[in-house]
């Protein structure tokens, strides 16, 4: 807490708040992931000795969360050798919280819950395993105890404290695939955005999520994690925005204030004259000429300021000049998905507050309007295959009421005792 807060040498009061933030931000979700791992791994029998999948063969996002700790061990390390605790404690808290439990755990939840040991379980066990390992020794100096206990049940040697020190592995930095996660990440986090603007739940799948075609080449092979995350059924790389969204284009005054003068009138006429190609161009940071009285200038993206506006059925959002558009107009089929997938939502929450064991198998019955029962009878058997129901029974004695998208359902859940 003392060294996230503040630089060591400021003065500090104690302050309840901070010390919440450290617990929310670093110290929980460092836990669940641990205990996250721990959970699976023994209900699997898993011995790491036995799942030391080579890198090469690992998945490009267990490449990438190798990248971004050796990354962390060379920028901490070197924290350290500025004597800025500062520094440390808040690099390591953004890895764990970020890139550890709220992207690499949460992406790959169903490689745990795989039933087949195949290559991909293998290498997210190792993958969490090995990176588990190396945050136990590289927080050891700051939180002693936490990575005492780590490191213990996931070694059974005597003490973190008698290792050598984690230093950076070269071999294993990927900045090319780590620039390709971040642009990922930032459209999904715009993406979401849009969703929350709408106001569109999540679990309400949408029909596409259309992205600047100029990033196709960069994105192709992480569409399906688009999809998912965002909850869409296509990802469409589309040539030409404007087909989706209005531009506005006007001068930037500050930029071009100075040096067009007089003619600062001519160019705000020329703006509105330019064709969607042309505006595309300044969108992917690619210059064009005008002609300002006789005269033809070159035109950059600094010098205007670009508005956007999404057309009827879409949403568009950008974040440093990345845009991606959501197809918002949702289907009877679509809301019916959308339904079922929070019918899952409330059946898993039930699960957890029966205290039921991840691989219990149950049987649901539900009591709820027609509306309701056709969007799960639809996808009675994606309901079963996600919250491992044998059965899914319509019984209208049902009385146990909670709330979906407004409408009232009743819920019950018994597991089944097999042997």
């Amino acid at each position: 807490y003392l060294p996230y807060v503040s630089p060591v040498w400021t003065p500090l009061k104690f302050d309840i708040e901070g010390l919440k933030e450290v617990y929310s931000k670093f110290f929980n979700p460092l836990r669940n992931t641990y205990n996250f791992f721990c959970l699976y791994a023994n209900v699997d029998g898993i011995d790491t000795d036995l799942c030391n999948i080579p890198y090469e063969e690992r998945e490009e996002i267990d490449k990438w969360l190798l990248s971004k700790y050796n990354h962390l061990v060379q920028d901490v390390n070197d924290g350290f050798n500025e004597y800025d605790l500062n520094k440390v404690v808040r690099l390591l808290t953004s890895f764990v919280s970020d890139d550890l439990s709220n992207w690499y755990i949460r992406r790959n939840r169903n490689r745990f819950w795989g039933s087949t040991l195949d290559n991909s379980k293998k290498s997210v066990y190792i993958t969490t395993y090995e990176v588990l390992l190396g945050l136990s020794k590289l927080i050891a100096p700051i939180t002693p105890f936490i990575s005492e206990e780590i490191y213990r049940n996931l070694t059974g040697k005597e003490s973190v404290h008698f290792e050598i020190y984690p230093t950076c592995d070269s071999k294993l930095l990927n900045p090319e695939l780590e620039t390709k996660m971040a642009l990922v990440r930032s459209l999904i986090s715009t993406g979401r955005m849009i969703r929350e603007e709408a106001k569109i739940k999540v679990r309400q799948p949408l029909s596409e999520a259309l992205i600047d075609g100029k990033n196709e080449t960069i994105l192709k092979e992480l569409v399906p994690l688009i999809k998912e995350e965002l909850n869409v059924k296509e990802v469409v790389f589309a040539s030409d925005l404007a087909s989706y969204m209005n531009f506005t284009v006007k001068p930037n005054f500050k930029v071009v204030g100075k040096t067009l003068g007089a003619k600062v009138k001519l160019f705000t006429e020329a703006l509105t004259k330019l064709t969607s190609e042309e505006i595309t161009k300044l969108n992917n940071n690619e210059d064009i000429k005008v002609m300002l009285d006789n005269e033809e200038i070159t035109v950059n993206k600094d010098m205007v300021d670009m508005r956007i506006e999404a057309k009827d059925g879409f949403n568009a959002g950008m974040d440093n000049n990345n845009f991606i558009i959501l197809n918002v107009e949702i289907t009877k089929d679509l809301l019916n998905e959308g339904y079922a997938r929070e019918f899952i939502s409330k059946v898993q929450n039930i699960r957890k507050t029966n205290d039921y064991n991840v691989a219990d198998r149950i049987t649901i019955k539900y009591n709820c309007d027609p509306k309701i029962k056709e969007a799960i009878t639809s996808f009675d058997t994606y309901i079963k295959d996600e919250t491992l129901a044998l059965e899914l029974i319509y019984d209208p004695n049902i009385k146990n009421p909670f709330d979906l998208n407004g409408h009232e359902i009743n819920i019950e859940t018994n597991k089944v005792n097999q042997k």
